[in-house]
Parts: structure tokens; sequence; C-alpha cells
């Protein structure tokens, strides 16, 4: 069955089933991101496509919806698994005064996302639905928000052998709010060579539970959240090398506190972690990024300038513990150091360290990560703005279970002008100093903006301390109303891409790329 059959199908049942409900509203959006690989020698020459149709109808209380997806041959760095056509995500729902059903597949977060998070990431290739059935409720003036559900998590373009089942409730007493949620993971089908390893069969079932509360007045919010796991399948590093494979019980706790009051800002995080890998269904080796329940994003700043996010800190689910900092202020316009239009500082950093317990020598936790981040943004007129920014970067490539470190510093100088009408240039200006790994790096951006249609950028990443490679991009790209389309043509580098802390690895590449979008 083919695209155009799959569309027309449930696009008719959608209609046919809205008829029933009366007359009511579709809408939707078409995707496709598409690459055609010529770097000689790579295993991902020729084309690749992901491709994706979206639809959702609504009449009066009732919706319903569909994805269909398609995938000739998976982008590079995309799970492999999703070659070929499907129908992931589709689901009827009903919503009446203060209670909503949902059968099918759906999207749910639990808390921070620590036990349960199920969502969509197309940049990253991430999509964890789960199929089955959500019931939502709200009671007492909607003080008590109630959440039970049970599906089969997402594999690929079908389903995992497992089964989630879980419920969530949220308490709001004015400024004050208290939260509790369960979740069971059920394998009917567990891993094998799981059993070998440990010595005996694993549990089919990993239970997790959660308490959270938080606290917000006058600008001052204070919030926690513990979260408690069965045993489950774990490896601990050995002193005389290689792993133990071990069933431990998991736990996780992260405490903040946030201040905003006129123009300054800050927020300070805690989190622990241990043994917090939660996937949808336990396996050895490398697993596909949608293979998990939970949410652990990098505890420290997600960065977005080319050399700053080159060696990426990716969340060490094993055992890890640390705490960010993030300072804001903004100088108020008309000061002397704000100037007539104002100028914002940003200060922020993070310290990460592996627990012990997952390390070679348990009386040591050594550093996984830190980072200091300093960024100055201001603008001169209406029509120039500057950024200053500044990131010392000190990463372990073990994610602490060797002591050794790899340490960069990396600059960046960028400005925005706006020509009269509707033309602007943005530039970065970027220097990365290391002595270790590729060394030193330098980058170059500019892009040309023509309101409200057009764009078009070059950029540039040279590795001159150590390899003499270029990574350089051409890029155009058009939208109007719900319309976009980008083109570009260049050499991309191998390494991490990060999407709200979540990261997969990119293989390198080198050639045309087109992406369209459109919304209906």
């Amino acid at each position: 069955m083919t695209l155009r059959h799959i569309a027309t199908l449930l696009s008719g049942a959608l209609l046919g089933a809205g008829a029933l409900c009366a007359q009511g509203v579709l809408s939707g959006s078409l995707e496709s991101s598409s690459i055609y690989d010529v770097l000689p020698g790579s295993s991902y020459n020729g084309f690749h496509s992901n491709n994706y149709l979206k639809l959702d109808y609504r009449s009066g209380d009732f919706s319903a919806g569909l994805q269909a997806e398609w995938y000739p041959s998976p982008l590079p760095g995309f799970d492999p698994a999703l070659r070929g056509i499907g129908l992931p995500v589709k689901f009827v729902s009903w919503q009446k005064d203060n209670w909503k059903v949902t059968a099918g597949d759906f999207y749910e977060q639990f808390g921070t996302g620590i036990l349960l998070r199920s969502w969509e990431d197309r940049d990253l290739g991430l999509a964890n639905s789960l199929g089955g059935v959500r019931v939502g409720a709200d009671f007492f003036d909607r003080a008590l928000s109630v959440t039970v559900l049970s599906g089969v998590p997402r594999a690929g373009l079908g389903y995992a052998k497992s089964l989630a089942s879980g419920a969530d409730a949220t308490l709001t007493l004015g400024d004050f709010s208290l939260g509790a949620a369960v979740l069971d993971r059920w394998e009917w089908a567990p891993d094998a060579d799981l059993a070998l390893l440990l010595g005996s069969a694993a549990p089919a079932n990993v239970f997790q539970y959660s308490g959270r509360a938080a606290w917000e007045h006058d600008g001052l919010r204070l919030s926690a959240e513990y979260v408690g796991k069965g045993k489950d399948f774990t490896a601990i590093r050995q002193a005389a090398g290689g792993d133990k494979y071990a069933l431990e019980p998991g736990r996780a706790f992260t405490a903040e506190a946030a201040y905003a009051a006129g123009g300054f800002s800050a927020t300070v995080t805690w989190r622990y972690l241990y043994n917090m890998g939660f996937a949808s269904q336990r396996t050895l080796g490398t697993r596909s990024i949608s293979n998990t329940l939970n949410y652990l994003p990098a505890l420290c700043q997600q960065q977005t300038y080319m050399l700053a996010c080159l060696n990426p800190y990716e969340t060490y689910a094993e055992g890890e513990s640390g705490f960010r900092g993030d300072l804001y202020y903004k100088f108020a316009n008309g000061t002397k150091l704000g100037g007539r239009y104002g100028m914002t500082l940003h200060v922020g950093g993070s310290w990460i360290n592996a627990l012990g317990k997952v390390l070679p020598r348990r009386d040591r936790d050594w550093l996984a990560y830190r980072d200091i981040n300093i960024d100055l943004e201001r603008r001169w007129n209406r029509r120039f703005k500057t950024t200053l920014f500044v990131s010392i970067q000190e990463n372990s490539p073990t994610h602490g279970n060797r002591k050794a470190t790899n340490a960069q510093n990396v600059f960046v100088f960028e400005g925005l002008y706006k020509f009269q009408g509707a033309v602007s240039l943005r530039w970065e200006l970027q220097y990365l100093y290391s002595q270790e790994l590729t060394k030193d790096w330098m980058a170059a951006l500019v892009e040309l903006g023509v309101a409200p249609h057009w764009s078009f950028s070059l950029s540039d990443m040279y590795n001159h301390g150590s390899t003499g490679d270029h990574y350089w991009s051409a890029n155009v790209s058009y939208s109007t109303g719900s319309f976009k389309v980008l083109a570009a043509y260049g050499r991309n580098r191998a390494g991490m891409v990060c999407s709200g802390g979540v990261c997969r690895y990119q293989p390198e590449y080198q050639g045309a790329s087109l992406r369209a979008q459109w919304s209906f």
C-alpha cells in the first residue's frame, strides 16, 4: 500500500467520522527532508529522505488524527528500522467538561519527564508515542488533575514488545502544588542475551514512582522531584577492567530555585541520577534514540553556535550528579551601561561528576563535564545589534570513567544590521582554542535576509589546528504564508546533533539537501 493510498483511506475515515458528529475542521501539515550524499567512500552515498503527512480533524467534543511516515531510505544518523512506510500515529479523542479520553497513539509527560515523557522531535528522529488508552479528568474546580494511561511504546514504524501503564496526579492549592506518579513497564519478550549476562532472567516488570512539590510567590519559585525505580539491568565498572552486569534499583532527585524581579533573574538546579535509563524494550549494544520512556536532558547549557556545540555533553544515565546556575541581567535603557536601547548580560555554568558507584575506583567521583558561559548582547541603535559570547568547557570523553578530560575555549562575535527596507545582514565569527582532540578551529557565517520571503547564507568550519578540513555549507530558503522550503549544499562533519538536551550521532556526509514544510 502506497502513502497516497494510506492517506486517502484514513482521510476518508476521518471525514466520515466527522460527518457523523457534525461539520468540523480538517487541518494538517506536510514535511519532507531529503539529502543526496556524494562524499567519496561514504556508506550513505545516494538518496535519503524522511517524509511526514499529518492530518487532524475536530468537530465539537470529538477529534481525530493520523500521521503517515515514509522513509524510502532514512536520513544518515536515523534509525535504519524506519525504512518503509507506515502509520505510527492514529487516534480518536473525546473531551467533555472536565473529562478527556483518547484511544490510539498519544504523547504524555509526568512531572519533569524523568519518570515518563513521550514526545516527537523530527530533527533527532525521536518519536516514542504510546499506543493504547489515556483518560484525564479535573476535579474540585480544576484544583486536582488526574491522568491514567496504558499503552505500547512505538518502535520504528511499529510497536515494542512491552506495555507501559501508569497514573499521574497534581494538586494545586494557591501558590503551592503537589504531584505524584507511578509507572510500570512490562516486557513480554525480554532480550535473552540479558539473562545470559546476569545469570538469571531479568524481571519482566520494572516499577517506578515519583513525588514532586513546587511553590511560587512574588517572583520566587522553588521545586523538587524524587523518582524511585525498581531493579533494572545496569553495568557497573570494575577496577580490574570490564563490566559487571547486575540488577540495581534506580533513583533520581532534582531541585531548582528560580527568582526574577525587574531586569534580574537567576536559576540554580541540582540533580542526582543513578541507573535512570528507562528503555521501552531493554537491549544490549546500540539502541534507537526512540527506545526510551523518559527524559534526561543534559544539565549543562545547550549550545547553538557551531564551535560551541562541537563536542556536546550527554547525560550519563548510569550515574551522575551536578548543578547548573544561570544569571541574567538587563541594563535598563537610558543608563550609562545600558545605553539608549539596553544591554543584556548572561553568566552561567555547570559542574557534573560521574558517581563513584559507577566508576572503577569507588572512592572517587571524577569530573564528567564543566563549563562557564558568558554572553553580552547590546543593541547600539534601531539597526545594529551585537553579541559577544565566551564558553570555557571541559569534557570527559569517557563520561568520567577515567580521570583524563579535554578542554576547549570558544569565542564568538555575532552582529546583526538591518538596512533600509526589508534587507538585513547577520554574521558570526568564531574561534575554538584547544590543546586536545583536533585542537584549534575557526568558523564564520554570513546570512542575508530579504523579508518576508528570502534568506541566503554561507558558513564554514575550518580545523586549522589538526586535520586542515573544511566543513562548509551554502543555503537558500524561501517562505510564504505557511509554506517554507530550504535548499543547501555542503559538507557536514560527523558528530553529535542535540535538541532539547537529547543527542544522536550524525555521520559525515557531503551533498545537496532539500527541506519543505507546508501547513494547511
